[in-house]
């Protein structure tokens, strides 16, 4: 007799086919995964990486197509091993098996589901975040990849120890909130300003023009530059309630975008479409006290705009999936 599996209402659903796992391992582990496989290193491809959307499609690979090998002189082959360097590898392996990247000296069956995804994924979303904490400045990538039902996640905040997970497509939306998901009561101290409307359409060369005075600490231009685009802003609690906003509100609410940030978040999202060209769409928010806000480009008049509204964790899987559409389209 073969089990059936139900839902809470008694539905019969099919059994997870991606078993959800997530293991700390340091760079040497990873690249020794990688080694054993005969394919690069996803940490090295991270730690390398600019952050640039110039390698996409490079990053991307192609589905079905096995990663290229490293080519491995000769002699390196030839080199015998120091007592120590045994001992190391012998760790690591011991390290991998026990996370069921290994078996038996070679990648287990998840270990190669894990390089074959990472190396030749459909969709792919990076996470860049920047963020200032009360004990210092952090920044911490996280990349991710998804093909079929399997994705796979490998994080960093110091190029040197990773998260690796792996888990359902089902449940990427759980990772991706995640993510997103900062204690703002450990942020570098408060300016104590009012917080910002939760919606704020401004021009984007405005926005821009006040950031950079506020940053050489220019302050007596901004009541000049609010001017310059006075009426254009429009402020209110939803999309629905909007209200030209006062200049002396704009130019504070601005000051506060430079000032007041604590941290930001950038995601891009890379994929193939149906013809096998490879897209990417950009996702945006800044950090204050209270929480998130996205920054989405628009037009509104022929005038080059930029909407700012407040965003929660789970905000943005839903934002991510909306790009993937359209890259995958």
């Amino acid at each position: 007799m073969s089990a059936v599996l139900l839902d809470a209402e008694g539905n019969e659903v099919e059994p997870r086919r991606v078993t959800p796992r997530r293991v700390r391992l340091p760079r040497a582990a990873l690249d020794r995964l990688a080694e054993l496989a005969g394919v690069p290193s996803p940490a090295e491809q991270m730690v390398v990486s600019s952050g640039s959307l110039e390698s996409l499609g490079d990053r991307l690979g192609s589905l079905g197509q096995e990663p290229e090998r490293p080519e491995v002189p000769a002699e390196e082959h030839a080199e015998e091993l120091t007592d120590e360097a045994t001992d190391e590898v012998a760790d690591l392996d011991a390290l991998l098996a026990a996370s069921g990247l290994l078996d038996g000296g070679t990648p287990s069956q998840e270990g190669g589901a894990v390089l074959t995804v990472w190396h030749s994924p459909a969709l792919a979303v990076e996470l860049e975040l920047l963020v200032s904490l009360a004990r210092g400045k952090a920044r911490v990538r996280s990349w991710h990849r998804n093909l079929d039902d399997w994705v796979v996640c490998l994080s960093t905040a110091d190029g040197a120890t990773f998260e690796l997970t792996w888990l359902s497509a089902d449940d990427w939306w759980l990772e991706l909130g995640r993510a997103a998901w900062i204690d703002t009561r450990t942020l570098s101290a408060d300016t104590a300003d009012e917080p910002l409307p939760a919606v704020v359409e401004t021009s984007w060369d405005l926005l821009l023009a006040t950031g950079e005075a506020v940053q050489r600490r220019r302050f007596e231009l901004l009541d000049q530059m609010v001017s310059d685009y006075s009426g254009m802003t429009l402020a209110g609690p939803d999309l629905e309630h909007l209200e030209t906003a006062d200049d002396g509100d704009v130019r504070r609410w601005h000051e506060q975008l430079e000032s007041a940030s604590r941290g930001r978040l950038h995601a891009a999202v890379m994929g193939r479409s149906e013809r096998g060209r490879p897209g990417a769409g950009i996702v945006e928010w800044v950090l204050f006290h209270d929480g998130w806000r996205s920054l989405t480009p628009f037009t509104r008049d022929g005038w080059a705009m930029v909407r700012i509204e407040r965003q929660e964790p789970t905000d943005l899987p839903r934002a991510l999936a909306v790009l993937a559409a359209e890259v995958a389209s």
